[in-house]
């Protein structure tokens, strides 16, 4: 195909899409802004409706009436029924119409449409206004059960609340015809139709009489530059005194210094390509096609693709699962922070321009920063985990102090309970407090410890002894066994005791009336094995690898109620491993758990 016939094709695919988009955009603008108005008119006569029928009648029954009461719904509907016949059928506009419909979605008052037909209304706004949300929906359209005809409308339903504020006790239907403006919609449409293809047949006219000589124009100078090649004879055209004319003289005065910019450009990509090789990070350089012009190796390592150094663009955004149109104006792209696996790596997109600030293309630098990441998520989570943890217990205690402020407290029975409440979740910040700032010594290395050579078997029998009262309380057994005599290490006592009094204290807390749970330790060759069980509730599979973690709960909920922090065993695990020991689990949901904690000889 000739440049004459793809370019009357393209000006005329330009002109038929510009005609299509504009009378799309005015159809659709004149349908949106019909949907708009009778939206807003459906709106205020719901309000009014609300207000001054039902809500009137409302205000006029007596004090004592009761909405819960089928007599009193009865009065209430029985009184604003006539009210609301009267205006649907007088005042509001003509083709709208109004139903009032109990949330059990028995019809309580009708418009001005037969009773028969009323009395099948089901709709999308009806379901949506019975959970509580207002809805609108245009241009509906279904047969009259009636007279057979296709009818079309808007419709609009919104709850009405009398008993409370959640459960709605009316629902206001409101219905507008469509029918006229969709008619004259048609007629505009049809207009517009033959306007375009009037407009587009001149259009055509006119394109092909002013191609044929800048096409003639556009051939010459083609053939000539397919013939042109570096040091050979320049660009010669007759009779183009016009721009064609011009970009050949201007081409050839680019022709006669090529051969120089060129030695020079060979020179400098050279030295671009050493320093870019030896970069640690990556670079990928594309030209304003998208087709790939410089790379290094670090890209490949960093994104996981051994064929990044040969894709273009498209494809690596692709591969990347980047949402990046090629068309997108490089100066707009921002960084991006690509996940790769266990790796994060950002992007960073700058374009590439000449001396006239005309952008030629678009350079990516990768840069790993996994660790960045890693440190950042953990920062973020420990302050949220932080602040959750506070918050809960400093919303009770000023809820509490609130009420006994508004005169609760001159119930002494009330005062002493809500100030037993507060004193509680106190102790509970206190111990968050406690608990974060011991997390901190750890983590400063500035933990103190009173090593000692000490006897775990005395310690554990110790722990058993001190909970056993409150396992009888709670109808669970605790037992120790073991067939050590002595199992003597180098530790703090004190520290290992809390170790202990956590785990156990979790163990009671977490499992049913009859639970049993049993301390054991064994001896190995290096080491001893203390293993604490339960047959409690359990944790799932995918919780017990982070159980460790700070704020960590695999039952939050439950943990709250029972006073937990989600950080006991995180403390467990940080005095274990300074006792150079290691502390893990294992489980199974619903049958119970295990805490193995296993600590060196000396």
């Amino acid at each position: 195909m000739s440049i004459r016939w793809k370019f009357v094709i393209i000006c005329v695919s330009v002109v038929f899409l510009v005609m299509v988009v504009t009378g799309t955009i005015i159809i659709f603008t004149l349908r949106s802004d019909a949907a708009a108005g009778s939206h807003s008119d459906m709106r205020d006569w719901a309000d009014e409706i609300a207000f001054h029928v039902i809500g009137h009648s409302l205000r006029l029954m007596d004090d004592d009436a009761d909405l819960t009461s089928e007599d009193d719904i009865n009065r209430l509907e029985n009184s604003f029924r006539e009210p609301f016949r009267e205006l649907a059928s007088n005042r509001l506009p003509i083709g709208m119409d109004a139903f009032i419909i109990n949330a059990s979605y028995r019809r309580t008052a009708e418009g001005t449409q037969p009773t028969e037909y009323s009395d099948r209304i089901s709709s999308d706004v009806i379901i949506s206004a019975l959970v509580g949300n207002a809805s609108f929906l245009a241009f509906r359209s279904r047969s009259n059960p009636i007279t057979g005809d296709v009818e079309r409308w808007f419709e609009y339903a919104r709850p009405v609340y009398l008993i409370d504020d959640y459960t709605p006790t009316y629902i206001i239907y409101m219905r507008d015809s469509a029918d006229d403006f969709l008619n004259n919609l048609d007629d505009i449409t049809r207009t517009i139709f033959v306007g375009g293809i009037i407009a587009l047949g001149a259009a055509i006219l006119l394109i092909i009489v002013f191609s044929i000589p800048l096409t003639q124009n556009l051939l010459s100078l083609n053939k000539s530059i397919k013939s042109f090649k570096v040091g050979g004879e320049p660009i010669t055209l007759t009779g183009a005194n016009d721009e064609i004319g011009q970009l050949a003289e201007s081409y050839n005065n680019m022709s006669q210094e090529l051969n120089n910019s060129m030695i020079a450009i060979t020179g400098e990509k050279n030295k671009m390509e050493i320093i870019m090789y030896n970069m640690s990070d990556g670079v990928l350089a594309y030209d304003g096609d998208g087709v790939l012009i410089h790379s290094n190796y670090a890209c490949e390592e960093l994104l996981g693709l051994s064929d990044a150094r040969t894709m273009s663009m498209s494809e690596l955004f692709n591969a990347l699962n980047l949402d990046i149109p090629h068309d997108t104006d490089y100066d707009k792209i921002e960084d991006i922070i690509i996940k790769r696996g266990e790796k994060f790596v950002n992007a960073s997109f700058n374009s590439h321009k000449n001396e006239a600030g005309d952008v030629q293309g678009l350079v990516i630098v990768l840069q790993d920063i996994t660790k960045h990441m890693r440190l950042d998520n953990m920062r973020k989570e420990f302050v949220a985990n932080v602040s959750h943890e506070l918050r809960t217990p400093l919303t009770t205690i000023k809820g509490y102090a609130e009420t006994l402020v508004d005169g609760a407290g001159d119930d002494p029975a009330i005062r002493n309970e809500f100030l037993e409440i507060i004193n509680t979740e106190s102790d509970r910040m206190a111990t968050i407090i406690k608990d974060l700032l011991e997390l901190s010594r750890f983590d400063d290395n500035r933990a103190d410890f009173d090593f000692a050579m000490a006897d775990l078997i005395s310690l554990a029998k110790n722990n058993v002894i001190n909970h056993r009262i409150m396992a009888k309380k709670q109808k669970k057994a605790i037992v120790f066994k073991t067939d050590l005599q002595q199992a003597v290490i180098r530790m703090d006592s004190d520290r290992i005791n809390q170790v202990f009094n956590n785990i156990i204290s979790n163990s009671l807390r977490y499992s049913h009336s009859g639970a049993k749970i049993e301390i054991s330790i064994e001896e190995r060759e290096h080491h001893y094995l203390v293993y604490i069980s339960d047959t409690g509730i359990g944790i799932p599979k995918e919780d017990l690898r982070n159980i460790f973690e700070r704020f960590y709960r695999a039952d939050k909920a439950r943990s709250r109620e029972l006073g937990g922090t989600g950080l006991g065993l995180s403390i467990a695990k940080e005095i274990v491993e300074a006792h150079n020991g290691r502390i893990y689990a294992s489980s199974e949901l619903g049958v119970g758990t295990t805490m193995t904690l296993r600590f060196q000889k000396p």
